[in-house]
């Protein structure tokens, strides 16, 4: 009789706790897109266990991401490699004109997390949540923070800013989206100008380079090293190129041609 009573009360507290995630103007799925071109879809995304600050809803997450736009409108068009075009991230909208953002709250409780946050939140985005399409990257704004004490980690498909970390301000939350949006683009490539073999990083300390600890990208973005993927050429950025790349056919199907 106890563990009847028990497994009714956990199932009670359980539906409670995801009953009090429904919000006025909150969705929890993928909404119909308005284009099928190559788009970076937003979730705002929770451990079992944390506290919901709504920023999906309040408007917080929409603020940052529409200034990350912003900031690469003007690196693109300064980049001295470049060619002079400003571009920006192709995000996804809904029908009525907003930014798409999905709340997620996942099955497990931020200290059951490992050490790379992303190694748990992926397989959940692609099992639980469906979100597997290739022609989109998924990128959380993850509401606790991460087990290895990063502002962010990021590949090509997914990505995550930990919002709980030791620097809260919504500066850093923007720098931090910034640089890993780049890894979500397969950048930055052994072969570019510059980068750390193996590390996807300069090889130098370069403050403000790779939109890290300012606003300048770099020769990720542009260089003159043929057959070496520039980020100008993504598939994800408009002004989209005559023939541009995409990173998960680059990275993971390594269709190396380009």
């Amino acid at each position: 009789m106890k563990n009847v009573l028990l497994i009714f009360l956990t199932f009670c507290f359980t539906n409670l706790t995801f009953a009090s995630d429904e919000n006025p103007g909150r969705f929890f799925e993928d909404q119909p897109d308005v284009t099928d071109d190559y788009q970076i879809h937003f979730n705002y995304l929770l451990a079992a266990d944390s506290e919901d600050r709504e920023m999906d809803i309040n408007g917080k997450m929409e603020k940052i991401l529409l200034e990350v736009n912003e900031v690469m409108l003007k690196a693109t068009a300064e980049n001295k490699k470049g060619d002079g075009i400003a571009r920006k991230y192709k995000f996804d909208y809904r029908a009525d004109g907003k930014l798409d953002i999905t709340f997620i709250r996942m099955d497990m409780k931020q200290k059951k997390l490992p050490t790379s946050a992303n190694d748990a939140i992926v397989p959940f985005l692609y099992k639980a949540k469906n979100q597997k399409n290739i022609k989109k990257i998924y990128y959380n704004f993850a509401d606790f923070s991460s087990p290895n004490g990063d502002g962010g980690e990021a590949g090509v498909g997914y990505g995550s800013t930990y919002l709980r970390d030791q620097n809260t301000t919504g500066s850093y939350f923007l720098l931090v989206t910034l640089h890993e949006l780049l890894h979500t683009q397969g950048m930055g490539y052994d072969c570019v100008p510059g980068i750390k073999s193996g590390n996807g990083h300069y090889l130098t300390d370069r403050p403000g380079y790779m939109l890290a600890l300012g606003r300048k990208i770099g020769s990720v973005y542009a260089h003159t090293k043929e057959g070496c993927p520039q980020m100008m050429d993504s598939v994800y950025l408009t002004q989209t190129k005559i023939d541009p790349y995409d990173p998960y056919e680059q990275r993971c199907l390594l269709k190396l041609g380009k």
